[in-house]
């Protein structure tokens, strides 16, 4: 198991599985991209997606069904979570469906008080269009500082 991060060559496959599960396409725009690997095979991917200059979202995880239950998805997210760490960001946001809530709960996301005001604006738009065009719940959850 590796982790990379994705170049302008890997974004074709990236978009790929993207496609598959109906996830909005990559870019380097204002994301960074990680590929997850599993004996040399790409087996997953995640992303950072940069809001602005202080607050990020991490999300657009997904582990092909041929790799799963190699817990590759915990060193996916906790490479990304660590790298926002770095970062030293105001907020980092993640956007899961409910049944993954304790998952990121082991990373340091939790469920948090909070209205529009506080939350930076394309996040509270994508968790309402996740509300509104997904069968399962999905929660607003945010990195606590202190974990």
């Amino acid at each position: 198991m590796a982790i990379k991060l994705a170049t302008a060559n890997d974004l074709e496959w990236v978009n790929a599985q993207y496609q598959k599960i109906d996830f909005v396409p990559s870019s380097f725009d204002n994301e960074i991209i990680a590929i997850v690997t599993y004996n040399d095979d790409f087996a997953g991917v995640g992303r950072i997606v940069y809001l602005n200059d202080e607050e990020v979202e991490i999300g657009g995880i997904y582990i092909l069904d041929e790799f799963r239950g190699l817990s590759l998805a915990n060193e996916l997210v906790g490479y990304l979570v660590e790298t926002a760490k770095k970062k030293n960001l105001k907020a980092v946001y993640c956007l899961p469906f409910e049944n993954l809530k304790t998952f990121y709960q082991r990373f340091g996301f939790n469920e948090f008080e909070h209205d529009a005001s506080q939350v930076n604006e394309k996040v509270m738009k994508k968790h309402q269009w996740c509300l509104d065009n997904y069968d399962a719940k999905v929660l607003l959850l945010k990195l606590v500082d202190d974990c």
